[in-house]
């Protein structure tokens, strides 16, 4: 009997660890041939075991930094046993990413049918994870058509993917296939974690081109047009990206030992959309995205989201670091995930020549393209409010409610400041570094520490504040501590402008419009007008603001004159002598008039060097590599 009862238990434990082995393997066919049409059809199958299997789609798909994965278009949900027999099945009413399918009695693999409905509107949150189709383009996101398991990692869930393409189409990702015969593609087996992250790109024109720097590991540009002649941009641009993944290489001090691909689209009917990834990046500009009046802002983009190869994805805030796509993630370091990136963006585009500059060496005969841009980001955060209030991690932990919010009284709702003002922070930081240092030092040296660390052995590598912390201190002692409390955490009437000093810079006002302030209303009144005289924003504190005024109102007189541009900014320059303006405004339907208490005159914020300090933007920006 007792014999009996070891072997009974032995069939038992085998039997489990088979199931449980089958059960962290699922197959994946993703029918594309009606994405031009705008639907993804997808079929899977799965171990099942019980009365009752649990399946999630995707709520928290990384890059998008909230639970907004696009459930909603997911129209046609079908399951079934092998032989054809149709399941019912249920939402969780608590959780509507949460299926649960009733399995008759001797039933072990089933298989799930969906339809997905493309090309949601550009506003949604979802943007970068969804899956987009036009006649001649098209983007897979994986999540947008996988149902998962409940109770593994994703890490350890193995998926078997076959994709089907439109006729003639051609591919691009970081996936690679087992074999391809006639638009059918089956790929290696991958873990649903890497399957998500690795987007597919596809079209009738595409191009495959190395960018691989001299000596670098390998890097390809996948690009994807609308018109053959799109995919021959000029080869200087091709040799900026090149230099970029080369200094790429310097900034950060390591190697990884995988290929990376920048996934490039380049349609004027496709959202404009970058999201980064392990080894590759989704990037979708403009048809003209490679031509040289454009390739600025490509190359931030693409810039911006290789920079998270290492910070973000390998480098990751640990409470973003989860099991599954169901945990809801702990949000509060984007200053870093994205703050830091915006920094290594700016700087690295800079580097190496993808922003084209005027003068690389000194102010004369210009401005530097890269250092108006982030001026102009600082004079838009000195009118910015709502930091009285809210502080810059909150812009992270709520990140998702924070893209989509009201239009009206924007400057007192904080939007995600923890990009541009995070990324202050870390020129701030730098700058710390440097004067501290007599220049021996800079944020190039804390970068290779913190996110030049690589293990090939290590799917990712989770970081907390405390660790930052101890890195600078590491690098150079100071009361990095403080800082980052009261930059993060602490609350502020003005937006904190030692940085700019630091970097060799002053807030000087000017009665003409220079090149990080051309608003003649928004910075003298504290309002911005529209051509055709609608009040389109409030400046919180400022003298329309104390007048009574809000957006939307319509001013049709300007001292006693029809409205015209000219006329208010004839009224401003007449304000040290008239102390006030006048307005005649529509609100609504009623007819009001509204006195502005204002003597300042035209006023225009510009940021002029402080030749006593030195020049530390020409020092973080200047080139690394020869």
């Amino acid at each position: 009997m007792r014999n009996q009862k070891c072997l009974l238990l032995a069939i038992f434990l085998i039997t489990a660890a088979v199931s449980s082995s089958a059960a962290a393997t699922m197959t994946l066919d993703v029918d594309a041939r009606d994405l031009p049409r705008g639907l993804l059809k997808a079929s899977s199958t799965y171990h099942v075991s019980g009365p009752v299997f649990d399946l999630y789609y995707p709520k928290w798909v990384e890059g998008v930094h909230g639970p907004k994965s696009p459930i909603q278009n997911l129209a046609e949900i079908f399951f079934s046993t092998e032989d054809g027999k149709r399941l019912s099945w249920t939402r969780d009413p608590h959780d509507v990413f949460h299926f649960l399918i009733d399995i008759p009695n001797g039933v072990i693999r089933i298989q799930a049918d969906t339809t997905y409905i493309c090309n949601q509107a550009a506003p949604a949150y979802s943007l970068g994870v969804d899956t987009h189709g036009t006649s001649q383009l098209g983007i897979i996101a994986w999540n947008t058509c996988l149902l998962y398991p409940k109770g593994y990692d994703i890490s350890d869930i193995n998926v078997n993917l076959t994709l089907q393409l439109p006729k003639e189409w051609k591919w691009g990702s970081s996936l690679t296939a087992q074999k391809e015969d006639e638009g059918t593609i089956q790929f290696n087996p991958v873990s649903i974690r890497e399957l998500v992250d690795s987007p597919l790109v596809c079209g009738k024109w595409y191009r495959f081109i190395d960018v691989t720097p001299d000596g670098g590991t390998p890097h390809f540009l996948h690009l994807l047009a609308e018109s053959k002649p799109r995919l021959h941009p000029d080869e200087k641009t091709l040799d900026k990206i090149r230099k970029m993944v080369a200094e790429a290489m310097v900034m950060f001090g390591k190697r990884h030992d995988y290929d990376y691909h920048f996934l490039l689209m380049l349609s004027d009917n496709l959202p404009f959309i970058g999201l980064e990834h392990m080894r590759s990046s989704l990037n979708v500009v403009g048809a003209n995205g490679l031509e040289e009046d454009q390739l600025r802002v490509t190359g931030h983009l693409i810039t911006h989201e290789y920079g998270h190869r290492w910070c973000g994805k390998y480098h990751r805030p640990q409470g973003m670091a989860t099991p599954d796509y169901q945990v809801p993630k702990d949000l509060r370091l984007l200053w870093v995930y994205e703050g830091l990136d915006q920094y290594i963006g700016v700087v690295l585009t800079t580097r190496s020549g993808l922003f084209e500059t005027k003068d690389r060496t000194s102010f004369e005969g210009g401005l530097r393209d890269e250092w108006v841009g982030v001026g102009k980001t600082i004079v838009s955060l000195m009118l910015q409010k709502g930091r009285r209030s809210i502080n810059l991690e909150d812009t992270a932990s709520s990140s998702y409610l924070r893209r989509r919010g009201s239009e009206h009284w924007r400057r007192l709702y904080r939007p995600q400041d923890y990009y541009f003002e995070g990324a202050l922070l870390w020129y701030e930081i730098d700058t710390i570094l440097q004067e501290e240092s007599d220049s021996k030092l800079c944020l190039d040296d804390f970068i290779q520490r913190f996110l030049g660390r690589y293990d090939k052995n290590q799917m990712l590598m989770g970081y907390e504040e405390k660790d930052i912390v101890e890195i600078l201190n590491e690098l150079l002692p100071y009361d990095w501590e403080a800082l980052i409390e009261d930059r993060v955490r602490g609350w502020h009437d003005e937006l904190p402008l030692t940085v700019l000093d630091r970097l060799g810079y002053r807030i000087e006002y000017s009665p003409k419009p220079t090149d990080y302030d051309k608003d003649h209303s928004l910075t003298s009144l504290g309002m911005r007008v529209s051509t055709t005289g609608e009040i389109t924003e409030i400046s919180p504190g400022g003298p329309a603001d104390q007048a009574g005024l809000y957006d939307s109102v319509k001013i049709i007189g300007v001292n006693g004159k029809k409205f015209s541009e000219n006329r208010l900014k004839d009224a401003i320059a007449d304000s040290p002598t008239t102390r006030s303006v006048e307005l005649l405004l529509l609100k609504d339907e009623v007819f009001e008039t509204v006195t502005i208490q204002y003597d300042g005159g035209p006023r225009y914020v510009d940021i002029v060097r402080n030749e006593d300090k030195p020049d530390r933007f020409a020092e973080i920006f200047a080139p690394r590599v020869k």
